[in-house]
């Protein structure tokens, strides 16, 4: 590192679970740009401190975001682009003229994810469980994306509702539907998304019951860190297909670096 180097933080609560500083500091250097992404271990009530201080630091350049922030720094932002206001949640943050601008790109970066392992989306049926920060965007990226159905399933049936309705007024043929998180059917979709934070490290809990899919369908986690969650390794148990988390990540490189002007 250089006196002039630039800084990225990922902030995350906890943080052990964090894969995108080692990756991006490794990209930042196979590309020549000068710049490291730190592990940032920061708390809910401590958000506002930070983002007053970070502003002040001249070679503080931007963030990541992960859980549970997503929703939690939308209040810290100046401005939030398209993404960001659809989804009402952040997982990148770029500091320009002592201002944070937020964007989110996990919607984005689960279809691409998808689309460079060669999945198919168009006409396909889709169901998700969690509709937290990145869970919520990823419905409005695949319904943009002319999913054929999506169905949502939440514990919060109001916050469940409310997402189903918005994205019913978005012009599209996309089929909505919304269903109980204890007796919920998802015997006929291609895709099955857990898109909660279920599957991380010492969480042996399953969100929902591979047994339940079709032999052809897909089982996707979008936890990174373990790559084969208990999700995943039940997948590959009962035969499914499986899609890893890591794929959401490593697809949102080359938009982050558009974002902060880097290639």
């Amino acid at each position: 590192m250089r006196a002039d180097t630039k800084i990225f933080g990922c902030i995350a609560d906890p943080i052990n679970h964090v894969k995108a500083p080692t990756l991006f500091t490794k990209i930042f250097q196979e590309q020549n740009v000068n710049a490291v992404m730190i592990p940032i271990n920061i708390s809910e009530e401590n958000l506002k401190t930070f983002f007053s201080g970070i502003k002040t630091i001249k070679n503080f350049v931007g963030m990541t975001v992960t859980i549970p922030h997503k929703t939690n720094v939308l209040k810290y932002c100046d401005f939030l682009e398209k993404e960001a206001i659809d989804s009402q949640s952040v997982n990148w943050i770029k500091i320009e003229n002592k201002k944070l601008v937020g964007t989110n790109f996990d919607g984005i970066g689960f279809v691409n994810g998808l689309k460079n392992k060669n999945f198919e989306l168009r006409n396909k049926e889709f169901a998700i469980f969690g509709i937290g920060g990145a869970g919520t965007s990823i419905c409005y990226s695949l319904v943009k994306n002319n999913a054929k159905k999506l169905k949502l399933i939440n514990r919060d049936v109001n916050k469940l509702n409310k997402l189903a309705n918005k994205l019913k007024k978005l012009n599209t043929k996309t089929e909505i539907l919304t269903d109980n998180i204890v007796n919920y059917d998802i015997s006929e979709y291609d895709y099955i998304i857990n898109a909660t934070s279920l599957g991380l490290k010492d969480n042996n809990d399953l969100i929902f019951d591979v047994k339940k899919t079709k032999f052809d369908s897909t089982i996707i986690d979008i936890v990174m860190d373990p790559e084969e969650t208990v999700l995943i390794k039940e997948a590959i148990k009962h035969k499914r297909n499986y899609h890893l988390g890591k794929n959401m990540l490593l697809s949102q490189i080359k938009l982050a670096g558009n974002f902060f002007n880097l290639w």
